[in-house]
Order: C-alpha cells, then sequence, then structure tokens
C-alpha cells in the first residue's frame, strides 16, 4: 500500500517520484515491474525479499538497493512480516547541469557499467551506505515539508547520493577521462524508448528506429547499446518477455493470445524467447487466482 507520494516535474514531465509503501503479505505471486526510469530503494523498517531478474535477496531495515531501466523485480513479503520501504525513482534528464546543458555520465555509471561481481544489494555497514540513508531520509523530510525551492535541493542531494553510489562501486575504471554527453542523446533514447513501448505488438524495424532520430543503422545500433547494454532487438525482445508476464499475471489470456499481443508471430517463437530470458515456462508465470479461459499452448 502506497502511504506517501510527492512527485518533482522537469519541464513539466516526469522528473522524480518519492514514494513510501508500507507491504504486508499477499497471497498473490509478486508482481514483476520495470520502468524506463532508474531507481533507488530503501527499507526503513520491516524484512521483506526482493527478487532481480533470477536473483533473490534478503530485505532488512537499512537495505538499499538500486536497478536500472532494464531489470525487472519484484518485492515479496514472508507471512509473518511487513515492510515500510521508500522507492525513488528519476529520469536520468532529472540530473542534467542547468547551467551547461550537458549531462555528466560518470552519475550514473553504476546503473549500466558492471561487472560479473556486481550486487544490486549495498552492504549496510560500507561508509557510502551510511550517508546514503542519511541523503534519502533529508529528501524525504525535504519533500514532505516542502520548503522554498525544496526541488532544487532534492535534486542537490539526489546527486550526492549518485556520487556516494560511484564510490561504493569503485568508479570511474580503467583511468578513463570524464564522457559529456548533451541532452539530446538522452531525450534521443526517450523517444525510442516510447516508441518501443507503443508499439511492441508490431514489428519493430531497425531502420524504423534508426530514422527516428535520423541516424543510419550501423551508427544507430552503436548508440543504442551504449545507453542501455544491450542490442536493439536484445532489447526489444526483453520487453517483449516482461511484457507478456503482466498479462500472465493479471489476465486469463492464453498463451496463444498473449503471444500476438506481445510482438510474436507465433507461440513456439514466443516460447522460446521466454525460456531463453527467463529460464522458465511462460505457464509458471500464471498466478493462482487466474484461470486461462481454455488449456495453454506451452
Amino acid at each position: 500500500m502506497k502511504i506517501y507520494e510527492d512527485r518533482i516535474a522537469l519541464d513539466g514531465r516526469y522528473g522524480l517520484a518519492l514514494q513510501i509503501h508500507h507491504l504486508k503479505p499477499r497471497p498473490a505471486k509478486p508482481y514483476f515491474h520495470w520502468h524506463h526510469q532508474l531507481e533507488i530503494s530503501f527499507a526503513k523498517s520491516g524484512r521483506a525479499e526482493y527478487m532481480i531478474g533470477d536473483k533473490m535477496y534478503d530485505v532488512r531495515e537499512g537495505d538499499i538497493f538500486i536497478f536500472n531501466s532494464l531489470e525487472p523485480h519484484a518485492m515479496g513479503v514472508r507471512e509473518g512480516d511487513e515492510i515500510t520501504n521508500m522507492v525513488v525513482r528519476f529520469d536520468p534528464e532529472f540530473v542534467w547541469s542547468i547551467e551547461n546543458n550537458l549531462f555528466d555520465v560518470r552519475y550514473l555509471k553504476v546503473f549500466f557499467e558492471r561487472d560479473d561481481g556486481f550486487s544490486n544489494k549495498l552492504e549496510q555497514s560500507h561508509p557510502s551506505a551510511l550517508e546514503i540513508r542519511r541523503l534519502l531520509l533529508e529528501m524525504e523530510e525535504e519533500c514532505r515539508r516542502k520548503p522554498s525551492e525544496y526541488a532544487l535541493m532534492v535534486k542537490i542531494k539526489l546527486l550526492n547520493v549518485l556520487v556516494c553510489l560511484i564510490r561504493y562501486y569503485g568508479y570511474p575504471r580503467n583511468g578513463q577521462e570524464p564522457k559529456y554527453v548533451r541532452k539530446q542523446a538522452i531525450a534521443r533514447m526517450n523517444q525510442i524508448a516510447d516508441y518501443i513501448d507503443r508499439h511492441l505488438h508490431e514489428e519493430i524495424r531497425l531502420e524504423t528506429l534508426s530514422g527516428l532520430v535520423h541516424m543510419n543503422t550501423s551508427y544507430f545500433s552503436v548508440f543504442f547499446k551504449k545507453y542501455t547494454g544491450l542490442s536493439p532487438s536484445e532489447y526489444i525482445m526483453k520487453k517483449r518477455i516482461y511484457r507478456s508476464i503482466e498479462y500472465l499475471r493479471a489476465t486469463d489470456k492464453t498463451i496463444l493470445e498473449i503471444a500476438g499481443l506481445c510482438g510474436f508471430n507465433n507461440v513456439s517463437n514466443f516460447n522460446k524467447a521466454f525460456k531463453k530470458v527467463t529460464n522458465k515456462k511462460p505457464s509458471d508465470f500464471r498466478t493462482e487466482a487466474i484461470r486461462p479461459r481454455q488449456r495453454d499452448e506451452a
């Protein structure tokens, strides 16, 4: 149950949202979700568990997690437990520099440039984690009290949080020089992501995506992977599979219907892609409360 929310707009659009949720055990399976925004999750009290892809993490009071825009995740609460959890979601545009109209990618490296040992969960005792908890609580206080220029103060504190994450994860790496990209690059990525979301049920051609941002297909593929870590085809397939999981959990549509709604031309291709992304069958994601109208073709 959401018990508090404050949103800070950026040029009239989504910028940052700070939410407080109080969760108790539910009979339904946890709901996997993902979003364009980047997310920082902070357990203010209680205990639960996070499912992130195929990984499971225990959640205790004081734990901090980070998620990028490609990671499906779900919080579940065991019987006898409950949790009060703060979630901060923000669009990358929110941390652009007002002064020079540039975006410093160092702030967001921890969300996209990761090694094999990466963990979404921060170690509680690390000095950076202690500082992040303090900053998140101060952001909440600013949002609740709304003093003069509170939105600017929230942005300043978020930048401090991101610097603490850089220190925690040991960036920058490999002695690389800082890189800067203009707003136009991130705006293009948002445009592409929006188009993909709206057309997942249709054929999406590389030529169409590259044409949206006036690039040739070769340069577009390099550009896209730089900001997502995936090729366009990999990104589209993952988005389609996670969209299908929403249908599996929330509707009684058959596997055949869901495959079509998510852009697959036959059930066989859908099942192969589903297995590749989740290592499970579509029927494994049916909630007990949902009864398909006819037997799933899985």
